[in-house]
């Protein structure tokens, strides 16, 4: 093998070799700060939410002439007795950061409120209404108990999380929910309490438990 003389030759050799590590430093580097960012990327804001109806109160202001509106609760009956239009019994979220809850909010119901009711809700229910054209139109009925509020980038809208329990067969469901054309719609089941699971259900297998979740619901009438 000959060997290399020129001085010119050598020095054009270790500049090549100079700029091949430089390049390839910027790009590895860039490389490492991309999937850096990528993990440390900021969670969504979540709020945990635990309702305790006997701490429950009204702060906005319109939730009695909200629920008067409704005419889902007696304003005749003192506060506490059953029927009554009391934050016993009703609770209100904001249901669109840009729009004020007198024209949009979701109305969490205590399971007690109706004891006679004939359809029978023995659990938390859920009802979401938005104002349209002057009058509130029910756009979600959800046999569930809210349990998270996710905020969801640029949507005004929150993601929510439902709880479902089906106590006849000892199981339970925690259910994402995304705004879809004007209405919450099932998105898939994050948890899952039955004989066989306790807690969140494994990657390889959400897509078909939420599948099967989601039948569920429809058919034990827990949404409509």
């Amino acid at each position: 093998m000959k060997q290399l003389k020129s001085p010119k030759l050598w020095l054009l050799i270790l500049v090549g070799i100079a700029i091949s590590f430089f390049v390839y430093r910027q790009l590895n580097g860039k490389g490492k700060q991309d999937k850096t960012q990528a993990t440390e990327a900021k969670p969504l804001k979540v709020e945990y939410i635990s309702t305790d109806f006997k701490e429950n109160a009204f702060t906005d202001g319109n939730e009695l002439a909200l629920l008067k509106e409704l005419k889902i609760c007696d304003t005749t009956l003192v506060d506490g007795q059953l029927g009554a239009c009391s934050p016993r019994f009703f609770r209100f979220f904001k249901l669109n950061d840009a729009v004020s809850l007198k024209n949009a909010f979701l109305l969490l119901v205590n399971g007690a409120a109706y004891p006679n009711d004939p359809k029978n809700f023995k659990s938390r229910r859920i009802l979401i209404f938005e104002r349209e054209k002057g009058s509130l139109v029910l756009s979600n009925t959800i046999k569930g108990n809210l349990i998270e509020r996710r905020k969801n980038g640029p949507s005004t809208y929150d993601d929510i999380v439902i709880r479902f329990r089906l106590d006849d067969y000892d199981e339970a469901y925690h259910c994402l929910f995304k705004w879809k054309n004007g209405r919450y719609e099932y998105e898939s089941c994050e948890e899952l309490f039955s004989y066989y699971c306790k807690g969140k259900v494994k990657p390889e297998l959400k897509d078909s438990v939420s599948i099967e979740v989601k039948k569920i619901l429809y058919d034990e009438k827990l949404l409509y």
